[in-house]
């Protein structure tokens, strides 16, 4: 019974980090875009597609994969597993030069427009991405459950 309730959270989970994963990738997809049409021909161009780079390499790349890693053992159900860290500490460690604040800074002129609207919905992907690789209920608990 253990494990079927633990199969169950486990799709779920892994079904909730796909579409947000997806989300974020779309949103990321978008914001590139319109980085690219606002300062094309400018001299933030190579800036802002450089904080874009290093946002899909260091937080979307690095931080899904950091947490996820594969089980090398066939007999085991699950070829996925959360990793150590959580969320919560790459969320605290976060660098005091986010790309993403570097390309507000630079496409800011006047009233907040498109790029912050892109800005603040890639930042909800990425919450909604970081909230389905962390473990909502620790596997101790599924147990004292079953033993009730």
């Amino acid at each position: 019974a253990i494990n079927h309730i633990h199969d169950n959270h486990t799709i779920y989970n892994n079904k909730a980090l796909y579409y947000a994963l997806f989300d974020e990738v779309t949103e990321a997809k978008s914001l590139l875009e319109q980085v690219a049409l606002v300062s094309q021909g400018r001299t933030m161009y190579s800036t802002c597609l450089n904080s874009i780079a290093r946002y899909v390499k260091d937080d979307l790349l690095a931080g899904t994969l950091s947490y996820l890693k594969t089980d090398s053992n066939p007999s085991n159900k699950s070829d996925t597993k959360y990793g150590s860290v959580t969320p919560s500490l790459i969320l605290s460690a976060r660098p005091a030069d986010d790309p993403l604040e570097a390309i507000l800074y630079l496409t800011s002129v006047g009233i907040p427009g498109q790029v912050y609207d892109t800005v603040r919905s890639l930042r909800q992907a990425r919450a909604r991405r970081l909230g389905a690789l962390q473990r909502k209920v620790p596997g101790i608990h599924l147990i004292m459950l079953w033993i009730l």
